[in-house]
């Protein structure tokens, strides 16, 4: 990939090295990198060869935080007013100080920034929900971990709530997301707290006992590892840290390979996949991939913008929407998206499909799975002033090709996310 020699800034702060040999490199904290500029001049191969760049460029980023600390003279950015606030609530819900002493220090640092990173992930737009992949892993990590540390320093139920309330009041006036996400955000941190909290205390004894097992071994084994992933909710990261506290280590390698079977074994009889959720390009699939933009729209006037599409299918007989949304929809809500739709479809307003970029599109008020890679042009389907979505098609030529539109089920899909099944072409009064 892009590569460069680079230069890195550091402030020498006022304190006394820590030995002859104190130097950037080292981590005593003399040293804080504020700036640094990468000289992107190569592209690195799969050979390992360096080839020059026919467009150079410089990568520069600076830590602003840390700049901040700087300035104002503080020791680290948790002295600064970043922070100060959200101390100060750990602080009311611990009955501890910040200064205690080093592990209570440690461990209102990790909960002030793990829940501040993980509200700023959840209050995003795109509305990334706790879960065992991509995005969702390393949002859950952080919260689980922000809750090993909470319950730590004596924090009781809720906590994670109470102090991302504190976050988000912070930072609405600049990210005002955040608060148009707040139940949602709120929500996630409640229902993934307590999923763990019920299994914190028994994942500890139960590492407990794998730790007595090991006798003179110093390494703990995949397998254990894996189990306590498995059956306590403790990612790999957090059972490393376990067992660095001890002066152990785990077979990482025995961990990704019961993993990887794990993974083979759940995929079992979910081979088939559908490109864009749709079984095949018949004329009833287009209609009820129609059905899910006005069901999409739909969902998103009655209950408010933080609806976001999280996955779809799509059968001959049916279509099935999962979409971001902190709560159950209630029945009044259900009938009110359902008569929206069907009232889009009784007006029989064409589908419009045009080209245009990701830019552009966003810029006429189209939605779209964002977090996907489009190419440069994409195609933008219109109907009428109900619905703007960026999607690869196919769709019916007018809207009153549906003829009707009726919701089946409505459940939960996940942590966050719910799920209508719905169908087209009968009666919705039925």
């Amino acid at each position: 990939g892009p590569c460069g020699p680079d230069t890195e800034m550091f402030i020498i702060r006022d304190q006394e090295p820590c030995g002859p040999d104190c130097s950037p490199a080292c981590s005593c904290g003399r040293f804080m990198e504020i700036w640094n500029d990468v000289f992107m001049q190569y592209n690195k191969n799969a050979e390992g060869q360096y080839v020059p760049m026919e467009k150079k460029n410089v990568d520069t980023g600076m830590g602003l935080e840390r700049t901040v600390c700087t300035l104002n003279g503080c020791k680290s950015v948790y002295e600064t007013d970043a922070f100060t606030g959200i101390l100060a609530k750990i602080s009311e819900l611990s009955g501890k100080g910040y200064e205690d002493d080093e592990a209570t220090t440690k461990a209102f640092r990790i909960v002030a920034d793990h829940l501040r990173t993980a509200t700023f992930i959840m209050g995003d737009p795109r509305g990334v929900s706790p879960s065992n992949v991509d995005q969702g892993y390393v949002l859950r990590r952080l919260i689980r971990r922000a809750v090993r540390y909470g319950m730590g320093i004596g924090m009781g139920e809720g906590f994670t709530c109470e102090i991302a309330k504190v976050i988000i009041a912070q930072y609405a006036e600049v990210y005002p997301e955040l608060k148009q996400n707040e139940a949602f955000v709120l929500e996630q941190f409640k229902l993934e707290e307590t999923r763990f909290a019920r299994t914190l205390r028994q994942g500890e004894k139960e590492f407990a006992k794998v730790v007595s097992r090991l006798g003179d071994k110093t390494v703990i084994d995949g397998l254990d590892a894996f189990h306590l992933y498995d059956t306590y909710g403790y990612p790999i990261e957090m059972t490393r840290e376990l067992a660095s506290e001890k002066g152990l280590t785990v077979d990482e390698k025995g961990f990704a390979d019961h993993f990887a079977a794990h993974q083979k074994l759940s995929q079992a009889g979910a081979e088939q996949r559908f490109k864009g959720g749709l079984a095949d390009h018949s004329a009833q699939t287009a209609r009820l991939h129609t059905a899910t933009h006005l069901l999409q729209a739909a969902l998103r006037r009655v209950l408010g913008d933080e609806v976001a599409q999280k996955g779809s299918n799509i059968t001959a007989e049916r279509l099935r929407f999962d979409f971001k949304f902190g709560r159950k929809v209630t029945k009044e809500e259900l009938a009110q998206v359902q008569a929206l739709v069907n009232e889009w479809i009784a007006a029989d307003v064409p589908v419009v499909m045009t080209e245009t970029t990701v830019e552009a599109a966003k810029a006429e008020g189209a939605i779209g799975l964002f977090e996907s890679k489009y190419g440069e042009l994409v195609r933008m389907y219109t109907m009428g002033e109900y619905s703007k979505e960026i999607c690869g098609g196919p769709h019916a030529s007018h809207t009153g090709e549906l003829v009707s539109f009726k919701i089946q089920k409505e459940e939960s899909s996940s942590a966050g996310v719910r799920r209508i099944k719905a169908v087209i072409g009968a009666d919705p009064n039925a």
